[in-house]
């Protein structure tokens, strides 16, 4: 009996996973919340051109109303086209650029990381077969079989980053959304936006 309930308790567990969640954090560093942010360039790094401009657009938006000058990457550098990974060279060069239009605060806006994980369904087929049926007179053994479904968890980040200052190269504030099973992308992206918000409005 103590077996089969294990099966339970470890099929609720899982199967409890499944639920939609966004679990959002923040890092604000001295620097940043001594910093003059009297403008900031707005980059939403992915290689999907409409979500860019959107993103960018919207945070424009928020910016302007927290007394922020704005700067759209999809405005300022259209020739900047998105890549997986720049090299030093690039990346030097777009600091150079940045300085020149007289920018010196970046929010960077990318996904860190997005994971599918094969999880228990909640299904009657599942508490069904959790307990093993009852064999006489046989020591064979089966694997027992599950419904499951897939669980995608992404983590986003917006990053603000001080050119300007080259003592460390870290960001002086973050704000982290980490979301599993969201309901929709598109909610996704307002509950991100939400986020990111909340991190100028603190100052």
């Amino acid at each position: 009996m103590k077996i089969a309930m294990r099966y339970v308790l470890v099929l609720l567990s899982l199967s409890s996973c499944t639920s939609s969640k966004l679990l959002p954090s923040q890092y604000v560093s001295d620097a940043f919340k001594e910093a003059s942010l009297d403008r900031i360039l707005i980059f939403g790094n992915t290689e999907d051109k409409e979500l860019q401009n959107r993103f960018e657009n919207k945070m424009a938006v928020i910016m302007q109303a927290e007394g922020i000058v704005p700067y759209k990457m999809h405005e300022v550098f259209p020739d900047v086209v998105y890549k997986e990974e720049r090299t030093q060279t690039e990346i030097e060069q777009f600091i150079v650029n940045c300085k020149s239009k007289n920018i010196d605060k970046i929010l960077f806006a990318s996904r860190k990381s997005m994971t599918v994980d094969t999880v228990l369904s909640k299904s009657l087929r599942n508490y069904m077969n959790s307990l093993e049926p009852l064999r006489m007179g046989s020591s064979s053994s089966q694997d027992l079989s599950y419904d499951k479904k897939e669980i995608v968890t992404y983590i986003i980040e917006a990053a603000v980053y001080d050119i300007a200052s080259t003592s460390e190269d870290k960001p002086i504030a973050t704000t982290t959304l980490k979301a599993v099973a969201p309901k929709s992308l598109d909610d996704l992206e307002n509950k991100f936006i939400k986020a990111v918000e909340k991190l100028f409005k603190r100052r």
